[in-house]
């Protein structure tokens, strides 16, 4: 994880990339839309201001054409859960079909 003192400046440079604002994405479209199995972490970078820390993940979707970044403001480990994110990201499927077998290992 790379760390920076500046949030402009790493948004800046994951805009030159293709990158955009997730909070500006999403309220284009509805929830659903956004979500795909092929999401992608691209980066993660710790930013330090006076504000205090924020981490800035970069994610990106081939068969969605998005490159999106989240940015999540820290005051503690416990103010952010990845599973958040995840849950954003990736459609949930009742798996009720779902079943599970032994492997033999030998």
């Amino acid at each position: 994880m790379k760390q920076r003192n500046s949030l402009s400046e790493t948004l800046q440079n994951l805009e030159t990339l293709g990158y955009r604002l997730a909070d500006d994405q999403m309220a284009e479209f509805p929830e659903e839309s956004l979500q795909s199995n092929d999401w992608r972490l691209d980066s993660v970078e710790q930013v330090l201001q006076e504000q205090g820390k924020m981490l800035v993940i970069a994610v990106s979707s081939a068969s969605r054409h998005m490159k999106l970044v989240f940015v999540e403001i820290l005051t503690s480990l416990a103010d952010f859960s990845p599973i958040v994110l995840l849950r954003r990201l990736f459609p949930m499927q009742n798996r009720t079909d779902f079943q599970l077998s032994a492997v033999p290992t030998h």
